[in-house]
């Protein structure tokens, strides 16, 4: 119902106001474009592993609450020697960490890059031999919340955080999607159309996850 809602709102603004119109086209193209997904990690950490885990995971698409979602997986090396510093602005963010002797201890470069990345777009995976619990530590020494901290066991594993952060995602880009469209400039009838549709829309919340460019 919301993606019917920003189309409909784009074909009649496209009638009155050409460039206004374009700009709220563009704006539902990145909104429905592939989630971004960085694996992001130091050398030696196992991220690489991870990453295929990841793709293999995302090779079926995510369902995420009623619909599919595409993704894009990247790979993203952290702390590379010489190397510039790593940018971290996905919708998704599997950051990867080794298991260390003691777990409330947390590399400089692993928490710089960490510190930088919205804590609602992360999944943290934990390399080597770990249990629940050694997650827990590793997550509260990194700022992330326990639900959103896993052990590398296997890709099924993985599935639920990922799809849990991928929700989270969509939901963010909804947000920008409103706030774009509501900086648009405008004629007051455009204008009128669009505030109109931003009161359905937060009537209305319903995830937009299923629907394409038109």
């Amino acid at each position: 119902m919301t993606g019917e809602l920003w189309h409909h709102l784009a074909a009649q603004v496209e009638q009155l106001d050409a460039q206004a119109g374009r700009l709220i086209r563009r704006a539902l193209a990145e909104h429905t474009a592939a989630l971004r997904v960085q694996v992001a990690g130091r050398a030696g950490t196992g991220r690489e592993s991870v990453e295929t885990q990841v793709r293999r995971v995302l090779l079926h698409r995510l369902d995420i609450e009623g619909g599919e979602v595409d993704a894009a997986v990247a790979g993203v090396a952290v702390d590379t020697p010489d190397g510039p510093d790593a940018v971290l602005d996905g919708d998704l963010v599997v950051y990867v960490v080794p298991r260390r002797l003691d777990p409330a201890v947390v590399h400089p470069a692993d928490r710089a890059a960490s510190a930088a990345v919205d804590p609602r777009r992360v999944v943290l995976v934990v390399s080597g031999e770990t249990d629940d619990a050694g997650c827990a530590l590793v997550g509260r020494a990194m700022g992330v919340p326990p639900d959103q901290v896993v052990a590398v066991r296997g890709e099924g594993r993985l599935a639920e955080p990922l799809a849990m952060r991928a929700v989270v995602a969509r939901r963010l880009r909804d947000e920008e999607l409103a706030r774009v469209v509501a900086g648009i400039p405008a004629t007051p009838q455009v204008r009128e159309l669009v505030e109109r549709t931003l009161d359905l829309v937060e009537r209305d919340p319903v995830e937009f996850v299923a629907v394409g460019p038109r």
